[in-house]
């Protein structure tokens, strides 16, 4: 069994907690370490229970919060060689090990695959955890899904996915500047929610259960829109899964992946 909580998520901090066989992992952590505290409380945890930290790359919305966590409680934090250069400048108590796309480790229980993604970061990565017979894909800040990503996210029964942005609303958006709203919507920026429709009904199957659209845009997303686009996708596709949007500022309480 996984089960799994989003802590919050937008592009002004993210993290998540993945928990599988008594060993809770930090996905990211891009809020401070008194909201992790406080948000981490809501579904039962403390700061001390964490196992680890895993770190999809070195933006402030996925970092900013390691400076003070690490020096709060002695918890492993595991990230690429070359993220871990830039963490060290923004959190040098932080005690690294560092892994490689593609390379899977163990942690407890809990198998953890990570693989490259598409993003203007040193060396971004997306992950897949694997426990007993239930696995979780986790794929967020990419600008497209490079032609690996499914390969690594097949068959998997859980799936949390960037859907960032809506071309129109980013267009007219006036709070963000031209050259802005370009990285955004390039190569190596954010999935929009088409993008993410896309890539769910390449990988979709019917183990399918849970399916968590994140990072969503506040200014140049709406929850009701990316919702509605993917349950097209999955009416279009026959299947039931459970979606659920994460929000930046409510907790997503655990969702349970079992057999």
């Amino acid at each position: 069994m996984i089960r799994f909580s989003v802590l919050a998520s937008s592009s002004a901090g993210n993290a998540s907690v993945i928990s599988a066989g008594g060993v809770h992992v930090l996905v990211d952590a891009g809020i401070s370490a008194l909201q992790l505290k406080r948000r981490l409380a809501e579904v039962g945890l403390e700061l001390e229970d964490l196992s680890a930290v895993l770190v999809t790359h070195e933006h402030a919305d996925h970092t900013q919060g390691l400076h003070q966590l690490s020096k709060r409680v002695p918890v492993r934090v595991f990230c690429t060689r070359h993220t871990g250069m830039e963490i060290r400048e923004k959190a040098p108590h932080a005690a690294c090990s560092f892994f490689e796309a593609g390379h899977s480790f163990e942690l407890g229980d809990l198998r953890v695959t990570p693989f490259g993604v598409a993003h203007d970061a040193v060396d971004p990565v997306g992950f897949r955890f694997d426990c007993g017979e239930v696995s979780l894909g986790y794929l967020t800040d990419t600008g497209h899904v490079q032609k690996h990503v499914p390969e690594f996210l097949a068959g998997v029964e859980a799936l949390y996915l960037e859907s960032n942005y809506e071309p129109d609303i980013l267009a007219a958006c006036t709070r963000r500047p031209w050259p802005l709203k370009q990285r955004i919507a390039s190569q190596h920026g954010h999935l929009s929610n088409g993008q993410a429709c896309e890539f769910v009904e390449a990988i979709a199957h019917q183990g399918l259960r849970h399916l968590v659209l994140a990072h969503l845009s506040r200014e140049c997303n709406e929850p009701g829109v990316a919702r509605a686009l993917m349950m097209q996708s999955l009416t279009k596709l026959g299947l039931s899964t459970n979606l659920y949007c994460a929000s930046p500022v409510d907790v997503l309480p655990w969702i349970t992946v079992e057999p």
